[in-house]
């Protein structure tokens, strides 16, 4: 984006961006709110830097190719917010026990392991199940496109093991910026100059980490720079889930206790009303600090429990999702899965309700809840199924034209994706 441009976006926002400032700005007397406004000026404008595609090949129970086009929207008139800029934004993914809901979101983003040093759960780096294993075919393949504004980026490579490329390319508005076989030690360079990495000097039969990381770390990029873009995109992805142990994907390296986290942030009120606002949960908390620790503490009326020793398991998925939506502002891609295995159905609709309110975040969520399918809820295009290694749209899985007033969870109850 030029200078010129840049302030053209400026000035055709700047009442989007005043008005999220308005309160803030009347709330506190600060200083310094130009800083508080660039950096909403480029949060709006990170939201037009999305996933279009993905596709991966031979990796864990995707022995054949899978592919999601996000890009396949239809026009429906109603839930405008589950997509933007032509583009699926926010979608639920289905599908029975063991079809690889899972695997769908560690393929997703195998790429944080590949281009970040960020954190990434360690079924990410299990060598023994990284390869699907009824296929002869000895490496894994993954194809990721983006767009950024008027920009399409598509980022391929293949590898024998989580930690291991065996090739890798990068592709800008359909021409080839570089490829590179890690084996053979040959490749094309000759485009890098588009990238503003022509001059970058690097010994290929050495060099073991991805080519797009390498170019990132040793090059000076502009801030609106494709190769900055896609790396800010990509370091603002994030996987995480509950089921048992918390564990996450990206974003961050940071290790907290939550009640820790809550209590030192000021958030013990704040938490107290989500609990309340989002199910429905009348508890009344106060935070102590006992040694160098913190604690929250649930009073009652003879006396006061430890929050984390009496909570529901739904309790404390919940508090979870309270941790990591305050980073939501920053999120580029969510992925939460099995997001509502331990919550009612009607906590379930309001955590998505919350998630459709940041519009430049895409999110994807795997559920077993079918009441979820709705269309006051999202809408045909943004449900997918999983199954048998496909992942197609509740539209693509029927030849049936489906409207509004269509009831899907009977639709899906019944059979009617099951083509």
């Amino acid at each position: 984006m030029s200078f010129l441009l840049y302030n053209i976006y400026i000035i055709k926002n700047m009442h989007k961006i005043t008005n999220k400032l308005h309160n803030k700005i009347n709330r506190k007397k600060i200083t310094g709110n130009i800083d508080l406004f660039v950096k909403e000026m480029y949060n709006m404008n990170r939201g037009d830097n999305m996933l279009t595609k993905f596709a991966v090949t031979n990796f864990r129970n995707f022995r054949d190719k899978l592919t999601i086009n996000l890009e396949d929207k239809h026009d429906y008139l109603f839930n405008l917010t589950a997509t933007k800029n032509d583009i699926i934004s926010k979608s639920i993914v289905f599908g029975e026990n063991g079809c690889g809901k899972s695997n769908l979101g560690f393929a997703l983003f195998d790429i944080i392991i590949t281009i970040t040093d960020l954190y990434a759960d360690s079924k990410l780096y299990d060598t023994n199940n990284f390869l699907n294993a009824d296929s002869d075919l000895d490496y894994a393949e993954f194809n990721y496109e983006f767009k950024f504004d008027k920009d399409v980026i598509k980022y391929n490579y293949k590898k024998t093991e989580p930690k291991t490329l065996i090739y890798e390319q990068l592709i800008i508005n359909d021409k080839e910026i570089y490829n590179f076989d890690f084996i053979t030690r040959t490749g094309n360079f000759e485009n890098l100059n588009i990238i503003s990495a022509e001059t970058l000097n690097f010994d290929i039969n050495n060099i073991n980490i991805a080519i797009l990381k390498f170019i990132a770390n040793n090059t000076i990029q502009k801030e609106d720079s494709t190769i900055k873009l896609l790396l800010d995109f990509v370091s603002h992805m994030l996987w995480f889930r509950s089921l048992g142990i918390n564990s996450y994907i990206g974003m961050t390296n940071e290790v907290v206790e939550l009640n820790d986290w809550i209590v030192k942030n000021n958030l013990t009120t704040e938490f107290e009303q989500f609990l309340k606002d989002m199910a429905d949960l009348k508890v009344h908390l106060k935070d102590i600090q006992v040694g160098n620790k913190n604690i929250i503490l649930e009073k009652h009326k003879n006396k006061e429990l430890f929050f984390n020793e009496i909570a529901s398991s739904g309790t404390s998925s919940l508090q979870l999702f309270f941790y990591w939506s305050k980073k939501f502002k920053e999120v580029s891609f969510l992925f939460i899965d099995e997001f509502d295995a331990f919550y009612h159905f009607e906590l379930s609709r309001n955590i998505i309700e919350l998630i459709l309110r940041y519009e430049n975040m895409q999110a994807m969520l795997t559920s077993h809840n079918t009441y979820l399918a709705s269309n006051n809820l999202l809408r045909p295009d943004c449900y997918f199924i999983l199954r048998n290694g496909e992942l197609k749209t509740f539209v693509d899985r029927t030849d049936r034209e489906i409207r509004e007033g269509h009831n899907l969870e009977k639709m899906l109850r019944e059979g009617e994706f099951d083509e």
